[in-house]
């Protein structure tokens, strides 16, 4: 049986995810989203072509991930910065 927060998490991310395990990475998807890329993507690809779609694939959602933590570390930051620590300018 599948962990409830994997599954939450798949839920979230509109059914599909990478789990590292070490130095490897896995992608992880719902039945339904696998066929649903299938059927819409996969159609007529040789086997280095689906190859690089996934690599892609897997690239931009490491990118997407990334460009998130990076948001909430600057958010979790201003939350840090005490109110004597703001200095405010008069722009003329």
């Amino acid at each position: 049986m599948l962990d409830k927060k994997l599954k939450e998490a798949l839920e979230l991310l509109g059914g599909r995810g990478v789990i590292q395990d070490q130095d490897q990475y896995y992608v992880v998807l719902t039945l339904k989203e696998f066929k649903r890329i299938r059927q819409e993507n996969v159609t007529g690809l040789t086997k280095q072509e689906l190859i690089d779609k996934i690599n892609n694939d897997i690239a931009s959602w490491k990118f997407s991930q990334e460009e998130r933590e990076l948001a909430d570390i600057e958010l979790e930051t201003l939350g840090e910065i005490k109110e004597s620590e703001v200095h405010y300018e008069s722009v003329s």
